[in-house]
């Protein structure tokens, strides 16, 4: 068997969805944010200004099903962990032919049969009562990494657990935060 690898460029661009909006919240675009991951593959959360998460898209080029390591990468990034369930991934299996002219060309001349496997997550935003909960991402604790979490809807966002307990850790004995006294 072939091992894994980073899906190329060409291959990616075409996995890229054609007008991603953030649909239910806000209706504007959203971005993919990059994130660094131990797995060969590369992973895009798409997420609107809010910090709301339309998907999360991990696309590796090879044989195997990712979704298992893909799942434990995701809660390691999830407050709490069993915000990511295994029946929120879906794999799709992508060929040359159904990417477009130049991923299939590229595809050919480097892998022949070999396919590149997506795993999607979409958490679908929950009704308490008269509040929805949607999956937020925070993308504020370094470059290429992000925490997930649920959250009411509202605005402004709620901060990510992590942060919260940052911010707290930050104040003194008189009661104030350091971040207040500067």
């Amino acid at each position: 068997m072939t091992p894994a690898r980073p899906v190329p460029r060409v291959v990616a661009a075409a996995l890229r969805p054609p007008d991603p909006h953030c649909y239910g919240h806000c209706s504007e675009p959203v971005r993919p944010h990059p994130v660094t991951m131990r797995l060969p593959g590369s992973l895009a959360v798409y997420a609107c200004p809010g910090g709301v998460v339309s998907v999360s898209v991990y696309a590796e080029w090879a044989a195997r099903d990712p979704s298992t390591l893909v799942l434990r990468e995701l809660r390691r990034r999830a407050s709490p962990a069993r915000t990511v369930l295994r029946r929120d991934l879906r794999l799709a299996t992508r060929h040359g032919p159904e990417l477009g002219p130049d991923p299939e060309r590229f595809l050919a001349e480097r892998g022949g049969e070999i396919p590149v496997r997506v795993v999607y997550w979409r958490r679908y935003p929950v009704r308490r009562g008269a509040v929805v909960h949607r999956l937020f991402a925070c993308f504020r604790h370094g470059r290429g990494t992000v925490r997930f979490y649920v959250a009411p809807d509202s605005d402004p966002p709620a901060r990510c657990p992590a942060c919260r307990r940052s911010s707290r850790s930050r104040v003194t004995s008189t009661g104030r935060s350091a971040r207040a006294r500067s």
